[in-house]
């Protein structure tokens, strides 16, 4: 009995560390998808090695983008769209 309970307290414990990590792998997943389509060969090299989550370096491409077309141009809303 003793061994079924410890075996259950690892397992909640296991599955109470790996949900954020899983959560976490699963978004970045989500907004590359999102972005595949506009990303060039540098965007998809620095996301790569982004430390951040994937929502920032989404909202990084739009304010990179808003810098370069203007506030509100249309050029930019595909990032939006990435990270909303």
């Amino acid at each position: 009995m003793l061994r079924i309970i410890g075996t259950l307290i690892v397992l909640v414990l296991i599955v109470a560390f790996g949900y954020p990590f899983a959560q976490d792998a699963y978004h970045r997943y989500q907004v590359s998808r999102r972005l595949d389509a506009v990303m060039d060969s540098n965007d998809r090299a620095a996301f790569r090695q982004w430390n951040g989550d994937a929502a920032s370096f989404a909202k990084t491409l739009y304010d990179r983008c808003e810098l370069t077309n203007g506030r509100g141009a249309v050029q930019c809303e595909r990032y939006r769209y990435a990270f909303q």
